[in-house]
Order: C-alpha cells, then sequence, then structure tokens
C-alpha cells in the first residue's frame, strides 16, 4: 500500500472510530443542525443520529477505496429519500458541517465532504455555511 492509501485507510478508521461522537458534539456546540432539528421528537432524533452514522460510514468507505462516487451517490440517493420523508434539505448540508468540524486534520475526508456538499448543491440541495 502506497504512503497516500495507508493515510487514507489511517483517515477512514478516525471516520469510523469518531461516528458515535458527532452528534453528541453537535448538540454540545449549538451548530445549524441542533437548529434544524430542534422540533424533532425523539424518534427523529434517532433518525438523524442514523443518518449522520452512514453518512460517516459511506465518507469512510470513499476514503478507503479512493472513490469519491461512492460518497456522492450516497448522498445524493439519501437526499431523494429524505426530499421524500419531507425532511428540510438543510438538515443533511448541516450533517456535512458536523462532520467536516471533526475532522479539520484530515484534508482527503474534507474534500470528499466538499465534493459532497457540491453533489448536493448540483441537485438544488442548499448548502448554506455558517
Amino acid at each position: 500500500m502506497t504512503e497516500a492509501g495507508l493515510a487514507d485507510a489511517a483517515a477512514s478508521f478516525h471516520v469510523q472510530e469518531e461516528s458515535r461522537n458527532f452528534v453528541l458534539l453537535d448538540v454540545l456546540k449549538g451548530s445549524r443542525l441542533v437548529q434544524i432539528t430542534r422540533a424533532y421528537d425523539g424518534a427523529q432524533r434517532e433518525r438523524t443520529a442514523e443518518d449522520i452514522a452512514h453518512i460517516v460510514d459511506f465518507l469512510a468507505a470513499a476514503l478507503y477505496t479512493d472513490d469519491a462516487e461512492v460518497f456522492t451517490d450516497f448522498l445524493v440517493w439519501t437526499a431523494d429519500i429524505l426530499t421524500a420523508r419531507k425532511v428540510p434539505a438543510p438538515a443533511l448540508t448541516a450533517g456535512l458541517d458536523v462532520i467536516a468540524a471533526r475532522l479539520p486534520d484530515f484534508p482527503r475526508a474534507l474534500a470528499l465532504l466538499e465534493q459532497g456538499a457540491a453533489a448536493l448543491h448540483a441537485r438544488h440541495v442548499p448548502h448554506p455555511r455558517t
């Protein structure tokens, strides 16, 4: 495995390891996701946490395989599902911001998150920066 491949594998492992902390840390930071989900009931918050965990899993898979489409295709599919369920589109992009905030030392992960945000934006999902 190349040095870049080892770095991606390390980033993938770190992303998966941190996945349990994303939603809790988001609550503590008062991010946009918390503002968006404030009116959610317990079941809706649980689904949001599951969605974040799935996003993290696909981010890790994309890092591990060095294939951005693994991540961007999943995000677009997720956006379609959430739209059908009448979940506000900004909730998904806010989730990307939460993940990015936890990965400042992983430029490839951040680049994938930006590619994901761009894929969502191309599908007309707004992504206002806070």
